[in-house]
């Protein structure tokens, strides 16, 4: 997001109006805006970065900044280019509430920038409401009780506002204002506020807090419900108490997987599937999901798995032998015989992962619950498009060394035809070159017996002598 300017720079102080606008936002919003503001227009904002910085959390300055922009601190506009008709998000901050003549002036003069197609303002989300309305509720809350506390002390029959401690003076040599110089009545002890009046203004004691540690491994383990579960938006405390409790007898992995493990173990999983039986309460399910085992005394124990060792627990095994046991006397538990003496029936297990089927139904095909069917058949299909996958990237290979061999077998014809032109070319120009040679030896020799013949001409004399000396 990009920053623009909500008015002309002034002075980079907060005003006094904005720092005890109490009802807007808390001291973490006070602060983002502050930040916000100090950065110049063009600014990008990034949350993460400023959250990084100060060591705060991401999602908290999210419900900051959504406090903000309910507040109209911050209005958010979305702006579309005309160039690629692509959205970005600008933000303008102001550090008094804007008015509605300004936000109608701000999105004037951003549609009429140059390259906007489209503005449009973006209102804050709902849950940005909501918090703001908590906040100003808590605020409002905290002032009434202050007010009918101050009430209460001015109100006490029999004594005045002297007598209570109040409207007394105090000098600047530092004693007491009396006033006429008379001697000052002794304190009066401090009342007690009658029993309704302190039981109305007692209030409920406010939950822990979370340290950024507990509510990211308590964020991870809810990443691990699933869907179908269809857990409500807030997190109830029965249920956070729940996790944190699971996560300070056992790491963050095994809690996650003790979670998806239940699911579809204890049945949850059928139960949601159409033509289940269904479940309750989804907060009672995620519970029972995350809440350490009490049945078995081994502290090691896990789901009748010893952690430390990875084998299974004694206990558990011997725990469900005695369950099996027909009880003396007791009707309704399965025995060898039943009442006419035909056995009792028997529950097939996955040959997978060994879960029991329902009694009196038949084994599937194959032997797999649905579950282990269904991640049998995923794994088929996943080798089928792998081998699929295999197959293509095969054939671009071959393609692709076809076409290589095609290319090396271009370029050793053009080169052949190449090196043979190039032979030519060198022969024809070594037989220009002889031949321009035996020219200029014919030329020269013509060239020596005409200057022969022509000097025999001019000097007769010269012949004779060199026809002698040539018998000589």
């Amino acid at each position: 997001m990009r920053k623009r300017s909500g008015r002309p720079p002034r002075f980079a102080a907060v005003p006094n109006e904005t720092v005890d606008d109490a009802l807007s936002f808390d001291l973490e919003g006070l602060g983002l805006l502050t930040v916000v503001l100090r950065h110049r227009d063009g600014y990008d904002i990034t949350l993460q970065e400023i959250a990084e910085k100060y060591g705060y959390g991401r999602d908290g300055l999210a419900g900051a900044w959504g406090m903000l922009q309910v507040a109209r601190y911050v209005i958010k506009v979305k702006i579309q280019w005309a160039g690629d008709n692509q959205w970005s998000t600008e933000v303008v901050v102001y550090d008094t509430p804007a008015t509605d003549d300004e936000v109608k002036e701000l999105l004037a003069s951003i549609a009429g920038e140059p390259n906007v197609r489209t503005v449009k303002l973006e209102p804050p989300t709902k849950s940005a409401r909501e918090r703001a309305a908590k906040h100003a509720e808590k605020v409002e809350a905290k002032r009434k009780a202050r007010r009918e506390r101050r009430k209460v002390d001015f109100d006490v029959p029999g004594q005045s506002a002297g007598e209570t401690g109040r409207g007394r003076g105090r000098r600047r040599d530092g004693g007491e204002d009396q006033g006429g110089g008379a001697a000052a009545p002794a304190a009066a002890p401090p009342r007690k506020a009658p029993a309704a009046k302190k039981q109305a203004a007692k209030k409920r004691e406010p939950g822990r807090r979370l340290t950024q540690q507990e509510a990211a491994a308590v964020k991870q383990v809810e990443t691990a419900f699933p869907q179908e579960l269809q857990l409500p938006s807030y997190r109830p405390p029965v249920l956070r108490d729940a996790i944190l409790e699971a996560l300070s007898a056992r790491p963050l992995d095994v809690v996650v997987e003790r979670v998806k493990r239940r699911w579809w173990k204890h049945g949850y999983e059928e139960a949601v599937m159409p033509g289940g039986k269904g479940i309750g309460s989804a907060i009672g399910v995620a519970v029972a999901l995350v809440r350490p085992s009490m049945d078995c005394p081994d502290p090691m124990c896990e789901d009748g798995v010893v952690l430390d060792k990875g084998v299974p627990c004694r206990a558990c095994e011997q725990r469900k032998e005695d369950r099996k046991r027909p009880v003396p006397g007791q009707r309704g538990r399965a025995a060898e015989d039943q009442g006419d003496g035909a056995p009792a029936p028997r529950r097939w297990k996955c040959r997978e992962c060994k879960k029991p089927g329902k009694p009196g139904t038949d084994a599937p095909d194959g032997g797999l619950c649905s579950p282990c069917r269904d991640d049998e058949q995923e794994a088929e299909a996943a080798a089928a498009r792998l081998r699929e996958e295999l197959a293509q990237a095969e054939e671009r290979q071959e393609a692709e060394r076809e076409w290589l061999a095609r290319e090396r077998w271009n370029d050793l014809v053009e080169n052949a035809y190449w090196e043979h032109a190039e032979r030519e070319r060198e022969a024809a120009e070594e037989r220009e070159r002889h031949e321009a040679q035996e020219q200029r030896k014919l030329r020269e020799a013509e060239e020596r017996r005409l200057i022969q013949e022509q000097i025999a001409r001019e000097n007769p004399e010269l012949l004779a002598y060199s026809q002698s000396a040539a018998s000589a």
